[in-house]
């Protein structure tokens, strides 16, 4: 009986620390009123046991996103996302529905003080990096995934790893190189302009 109130004690007492730890960084992104993040995103299937690698860069502005990855730009203006296609050159327009979206882009570094059960799953350090992994569990069992856990760098307040488990067996992993906040983005970087890509072909699917 101790044991289990010892137990129960020392979980309720990592929720509390995640939910601090969460919060402090869910605000200081906040107070961002922009973020560029370069990444290494890999995508590993345990049912096909492949893996593939790529490198990314994602621009924000409060609900707009600019996402460079894998030959292909995805912009959007919290209205419109265009998916732009280097190879082919060309850009299909859609209605955005951020609630169709397994992860908004948009709130990507601020999403976690919501929606979801979590705990501290381990503290540890690397180098002078002082670590926090986080385990969080969405409480809308709707979801394509079933759980997240994220590596916070305590000293520095920030996300720089984490590995989305999706309910198909697929384990996707963000790892965070390099940020740079509040840095100068206009309106209209968050739109497609077609004048800057000759012969593009335009697929318009908002109707």
């Amino acid at each position: 009986m101790i044991l289990c109130i010892a137990v129960l004690s020392s979980y309720a007492q990592k929720d509390k620390k995640a939910e601090k730890l969460l919060g402090t960084i869910s605000n200081r992104y906040k107070k961002f009123k922009t973020n560029k993040a370069d990444f290494t995103y890999t995508i590993e299937s345990k049912v096909d046991k492949s893996q593939e690698k790529q490198k990314g860069t994602i621009f924000i502005k409060g609900n707009k996103f600019r996402l460079d990855i894998a030959g292909q730009l995805i912009i959007c203006d919290n209205e419109s996302v265009w998916t732009y296609s280097k190879e082919v050159n060309e850009v299909q327009i859609n209605k955005y529905n951020p609630k169709q979206a397994t992860i908004r882009l948009d709130d990507i570094f601020t999403m976690y003080d919501k929606g979801f059960l979590y705990k501290l799953d381990d503290e540890k350090k690397d180098g002078n990096k002082e670590l926090a992994i986080v385990e969080l569990i969405p409480k809308d069992k709707k979801k394509n995934f079933f759980k997240i856990k994220l590596t916070i760098d305590k000293i520095n307040q920030s996300i720089i790893k984490s590995v989305v488990y999706d309910k198909s067996g697929t384990i996707h992993t963000y790892i965070i190189t390099n940020q740079v906040p509040n840095i100068k983005m206009e309106d209209g970087f968050f739109t497609f302009d077609p004048k800057k890509y000759p012969k593009v072909e335009v697929i318009d699917l908002r109707n």
